[in-house]
């Protein structure tokens, strides 16, 4: 059982007081979760947007946070292959494994913005072959000392790629949401999984995609249990009541800003499952996200909720903590409470 903190912020000029506050505020954060004994701490990669846009690169955030921890590992949640060069991110993440002292917990996956893709001159038809290509140069870049490659968007022949990473091979972490297809690969190549299951119709489809991942990693042989990292909304208040209440107007404008951002919705048959997507965000109301897709209660509702979702298979509870301009003294006083007594219970 391991608990993480993870950042997908959203700004807003009217709650932070600067841009540069803001990446204080998340390091602070992030302070107080290597203090508090989490297992790591994750960013995510977004770009153009409020919602997200100001991490545009985890291993420059990365690296600040290398330098003021010892133990916290350090994860991408995630690296969108399909939209950079992949050498690029091979030498930028090697050397983010190098200042942590190999720290880096590796999470890739596609993504499904329409406006990511058209900034970076992608086809949204070709994000699979992408991802792939990415993720092939990448393994090949951080594993062999030099090496040739010819896939549709990308060739190189007779290349050194440095740094190497410390680990021979971080752990690699791939995001799934609702394709088979996605589930399957990520099962089938042995890497650890991410979900976030504030997006997924309802528990038991989640749960049906968790256990065709794992029945996927099973049947090629894998013996060590891999990891699930599940993201959700999170806050710890003092009584059921303001647990609640005071987080609710923030959770709201986080959705909003969610909205604003997926305006378009993905044009390719890779995303058929995602046409409905765009709609559905339309629907997320308080109601219908609290209480069974957040993480929001007093100690012991915090405690049965993590029960529930260790149920579906969900490994590492990673806590979205940072959302909506919720005040910093109430995140930081909710991790607080999260922490004295709530993680106790797992340990």
């Amino acid at each position: 059982m391991k608990f993480s903190l993870f950042h997908l912020p959203s700004f807003f000029p009217q709650f932070h007081r600067s841009e540069a506050q803001f990446y204080q505020d998340i390091l602070t954060e992030t302070d107080r979760a290597e203090a508090y004994g989490f297992h790591s701490v994750w960013f995510a990669e977004h770009h153009f947007h409020n919602y997200g846009g100001h991490i545009p690169s985890v291993p420059v955030l990365g690296a600040a946070v290398a330098q003021r921890t010892k133990k916290l590992r350090i994860g991408s949640g995630i690296a969108l292959l399909p939209l950079q060069d992949p050498i690029r991110l091979a030498e930028e993440y090697a050397m983010l494994d190098c200042l942590s002292g190999g720290r880096l917990e590796f999470g890739i996956g596609r993504g499904f913005q329409r406006h990511e893709y058209d900034a970076f001159e992608r086809n949204m038809a070709d994000s699979r072959v992408l991802f792939e290509e990415a993720h092939d140069l990448i393994l090949k870049a951080w594993t062999e000392e030099r090496f040739s490659y010819e896939g549709k968007f990308r060739k190189v022949h007779n290349l050194q790629v440095l740094p190497k990473p410390v680990q021979k091979l971080p752990p690699i972490y791939v995001a799934c949401i609702f394709t088979d297809e996605s589930f399957q690969w990520t099962g089938r190549m042995g890497y650890n999984l991410m979900v976030v299951p504030y997006a997924s119709p309802d528990p038991a489809f989640l749960a049906g995609k968790i256990q065709l991942f794992r029945d996927t990693h099973k049947s090629h042989g894998y013996k060590t249990e891999p990891e699930v990292l599940g993201v959700y909304h999170f806050y710890c208040g003092e009584t059921a009541a303001q647990a609640k209440e005071e987080p609710r107007e923030a959770l709201l404008r986080y959705i909003n800003a969610v909205k604003e951002s997926n305006q378009e919705a993905a044009y390719s048959d890779q995303y058929r499952m995602y046409q409905g997507f765009q709609q559905a965000f339309q629907t997320f109301s308080y109601d219908y996200l609290y209480p069974h897709k957040v993480i929001f209660g007093d100690r012991e509702q915090c405690v049965e909720r993590i029960k529930q979702i260790l149920a579906t298979g969900v490994t590492n509870v990673s806590l979205l903590a940072d959302f909506g301009g919720l005040e910093h003294a109430k995140i930081l006083a909710s991790l607080e409470r999260f922490a004295q007594h709530v993680m106790p219970k797992f340990q």
